[in-house]
């Protein structure tokens, strides 16, 4: 068959370029300052990919049809025994090495890995602005997985289909093919252009914004099989396309707008060494050398084990070393290699004739793993927090620092570590807190809906924190409570953006909360905002009261809270006595206070009631101050409750 004299005669420089291509992913992500651009190995892969899989099916096609049965099930053999292997691997670790308050979205991100939609997953929470707090997954470089997977699902049909149709119009295949490959090329790579130009964070990972990469190395499969002839010309174009790879591992960084046209420097340049074959001329002795061959080989293995290895260890050891680093590297290729040789070289070759066999055992496998960790997934999503016991002997809260109340020891934080990152205000469940695309003004009714008085919280996310205190200070004084919140959208008349890109929807969203706002006629306004650094402050001033001049209500703000300088999960699983900012280091100045003065504003200053004199603590009273770097958990918000009452004076 075509795709087992494709296995016969694998090109060894092709795997030289792998190994230069996993190494600078490896080196990139565990001495990101050494190689700040060495991301681009996954591009090199792609465009590796594209030329690999392309050439096959045509291939197939010319020994006169493209088995889709046989395809399939060597995809299946080569893939999913590895990949499966590290991620029940990566998720046992996780309950091992990681905090709790990180194992629900691990176990999601885990089964979304293995139906092969990460990237999608991702792409998903990059937009989300609880999600975009979130550390990084032991299971998130399985995107570029989830992209070439779902490459091999569909790039077989459409040639199957392109072919079909070239010889139904009487024209040649191959012709019909770089017809459709360089179609989906030109889109999909304006498309990225666009896309990273509007949206970078989502730009990353979709597939769409990739599938060009993919498609070039396709189009130099359909345009030459054994490189380009001609002896002078091929060490030129090696070491032209080594020298734009190497120039895009070290000059490229994470402020480099990507993928977009950058992309094309690291694509082009793998076109380049691929076309150019194996060159081994004068003082350039090509890819062709045992130590690139090896690293080539296990390149697959190296790239699924390699991340949640780091993942792992950086846990208690953020800043990793070059001895730390070697030793990682060193445990990444032993894994490897053992992961090689009696997972992927032994499911490798098929062991019957029935090609549909592997098929149906990947199939079965696949929903083992997303039966067992959506399963484990949906069971940590179930648990609640229980907040009657706020305020009881165990859990003082605040009170520790406000009442000097006493704190005893031993108890299980509240919320407990598995709950952290869900233990938000309601207004995101109920889906009233409006992500970046709205402009509705979405509100929430709270507190006591027949309540003859009406309070409103309005703001970004650093006001919708507050709402379990405000909630619970409506639903005790029979207040009607309606809240407008909107992620990263201050109730201040300045223009924000969102990632750096423009947000217009902001503004008109705020324009329309206002019109609502006036509307309710509410007795007060209750706001919060992050802080907003790249603002000038006397336009957030004068936005600030620009707004509250229009509301017609006693307008209460609530102070900034300081934010945390490492995620308060891993740190209070690690050592809690140990998780302690520095109070004068993560407050933030008080915009409020020179917005209000000339003005009848309520300035509520609640960071007291989070920090000490000196301190701020990630939990106080044995409840968790923040769930993530800059939010308050809203356990901690509730039991504030009674304190911000008397503060506002309700």
């Amino acid at each position: 068959m075509a795709e087992q004299r494709v296995e016969r005669a694998l090109r060894p420089e092709i795997q030289g370029l792998r190994g230069i291509a996993v190494a600078s992913v490896v080196v990139f992500h565990i001495w990101p300052q050494a190689l700040p651009g060495g991301y681009i190995g996954v591009d090199v892969f792609f465009v590796i990919s594209g030329y690999l899989i392309t050439g096959l099916l045509a291939r197939m096609a010319g020994d006169g049809h493209i088995s889709l049965i046989a395809f399939y099930s060597r995809r299946v053999r080569r893939l999913l025994p590895a990949a499966l292997l590290a991620l029940v691997a990566t998720l046992a670790g996780t309950l091992l090495f990681l905090s709790k308050a990180r194992w629900e979205e691990t176990a999601i991100q885990v089964a979304a890995s293995a139906l092969y939609v990460q990237n999608w997953r991702l792409a998903m929470q990059a937009v989300d602005y609880l999600g975009a707090e979130a550390a990084a997954s032991p299971v998130q470089h399985y995107w570029s997985l989830s992209i070439e997977e779902q490459f091999y699902i569909v790039w077989p049909l459409l040639m199957a289909a392109t072919i079909w149709m070239a010889r139904r119009f009487g024209q040649p295949a191959r012709t019909g093919l770089f017809v459709a490959l360089g179609l989906i090329f030109a889109g999909s790579l304006v498309a990225s252009v666009l896309i990273t130009r509007t949206d970078p964070a989502a730009a990353y990972f979709v597939t769409h914004t990739r599938l060009w990469e993919l498609a070039l190395g396709g189009l130099l499969a359909l345009a030459t099989r054994q490189g380009v002839p001609g002896l002078p010309l091929r060490p030129v174009m090696a070491v032209a396309g080594l020298g734009a790879i190497a120039i895009s591992a070290f000059l490229f960084s994470a402020s480099t707008p990507f993928p977009g046209a950058y992309a094309l420097l690291p694509t082009f340049g793998t076109v380049l060494v691929i076309a150019a074959g194996d060159v081994r001329i004068g003082w350039f002795g090509g890819l062709n050398v045992p130590v690139l061959r090896y690293i080539g080989d296990r390149s697959y293995s190296i790239y699924l084990w390699h991340w949640p290895l780091i993942t792992f260890y950086a846990v208690h050891h953020p800043v990793i070393g070059l001895t730390e680093g070697a030793g990682l590297i060193a445990v990444t290729l032993l894994v490897s290699h053992l992961s090689y040789r009696y997972v992927e070289q032994r499911y490798r070759q098929p062991r019957a004739r029935l090609e549909w066999k592997p098929l149906t055992h990947g199939t079965a496998a696949v929903c083992l793993c997303v039966a067992a960790s959506g399963g484990f997934g949906y069971f940590l999503s179930r648990q609640a927090v229980d907040t009657a016991l706020i305020g009881t002997p165990n859990y003082p809260g605040p009170a520790a620092l406000l009442s000097n109340a006493f704190v005893p020891d031993g108890v299980e934080p509240l919320p407990p570590l598995g709950q952290l990152g869900r233990d938000v205000p309601i207004v995101y469940r109920l889906k009233c807190h409006q992500d970046q695309d709205s402009t509705e003004p979405v509100g929430c009714k709270l507190g006591d809906p027949n309540g003859a008085t009406t309070i409103v919280v309005a703001g970004d996310s650093h006001a919708a924190q507050w709402i379990p205190a405000v909630d619970k200070i409506a639903r005790d004084r029979k207040w009607k409570l309606v809240t407008f919140t909107k992620a990263a959208c201050p109730m201040s008349r300045v223009t924000v953006t969102d990632g750096g890109k423009p947000y217009p929807e902001c503004a008109q969203w705020r324009e329309n909360v206002i019109v609502e706002i006036r509307k309710l006629k509410p007795d007060v306004v209750i706001t919060s905002q992050s802080s907003y650094g790249s603002i000038p402050q006397e336009a957030m001033i004068e936005g600030l009261r620009s707004v509250w001049n229009e509301l017609g209500a006693r307008i209460v703000t609530i102070r900034n809270t300081p934010y945390s300088k490492f995620d308060p999960g891993d740190c209070l699983a690690a050592d809690p006595k140990k998780c302690v900012n520095p109070r004068e280091d993560v407050e933030r100045a008080d915009i409020f206070v020179l917005a209000a003065a000339p003005m009848r504003v309520t300035v509520v200053d609640m960071n007291d009631g989070l920090c000490s004199k000196d301190s701020c603590p990630a939990m106080v009273g044995n409840i968790i101050v923040w769930r993530d770097s800059h939010h308050i958990t809203a356990s901690y918000a509730l039991a504030l409750a009674p304190y911000l009452a008397k503060a506002a004076g309700f």
